[in-house]
Order: C-alpha cells, then structure tokens, then sequence
C-alpha cells in the first residue's frame, strides 16, 4: 500500500514537472517599443536616446509635424534607463526628457514638443 502511493507521489512530480510553464506573455514577449513625437516647435528638431552614457540619434522630425519611430532591441533591452532628447536643427537649444526606466516587452512612449523646448510633456505605457 504504502508502496503504490509512494508511485502515485512520484509520477505526479514527474509529470508536473513536464508541464508547460507560463511567464507573464507582457513580460516575455518582444514587443517592440515605439517613440511618437508630435513636434509644435518652429524648426526641425533632431531625436536621439542616452543609455547608458552613449547617445543614439533616432531621427529627425520636421517642424509642426508628428513622426514615429521603433527603438531598436538594443535601445530598451535589459532593463536600467534611458532618457530622450531633442536638439533644435541649427541652435543650441536642445531639451532631455526625465529619466525613464526600461521595462521588458515594449514600451509606447510619446514626446510632446513645444515652441518653447522646456515645455515638452512625455508619456509612456
């Protein structure tokens, strides 16, 4: 007796133990993450991340107009944070968002610029 149950203990390890296991899928899949920048400021406006100490231009978005861009793996993958910035096409002025921490599985971000480049408002989720 105490023999089969000993059997039905360890087959039901065994099998347990082949099952499937489930990870959050918005934590394990790979969503790319996507920056929209709706530029109100008067000029061309060039967009580059900071991560880690380097920066990446993204693009450029031309005045008064919206543009999208997908962050590359390398930009948003493992985790630490990244900071956004926006450098007006022939002045000095230029303008870094807050820091934001990178999470795994995509992020949709958007960055508002205003005429006046202290005011730029950024989203993400």
């Amino acid at each position: 007796m105490l023999k089969n149950w000993l059997a039905a203990v360890v087959m039901a390890v065994v099998i347990s133990g082949c099952g499937k296991h489930h990870i959050n899928d918005d934590l394990a899949s790979d969503n790319a993450s996507t920056l929209q920048v709706v530029n109100h400021h008067w000029g061309d406006v060039d967009i580059y991340v900071i991560r880690d100490g380097q920066r990446i231009r993204v693009g450029q978005v031309t005045a008064s107009a919206d543009e999208n861009f997908v962050l590359s793996k390398s930009m948003t993958s493992g985790g630490g944070t990244l900071q956004l910035q926006a450098h007006a096409v022939g002045t000095s002025g230029a303008i870094n968002s807050e820091t934001i921490s990178v999470r795994p599985g995509g992020m949709q971000l958007t960055w508002t610029i205003e005429n006046n480049l202290t005011r730029a408002t950024l989203a993400f989720y």
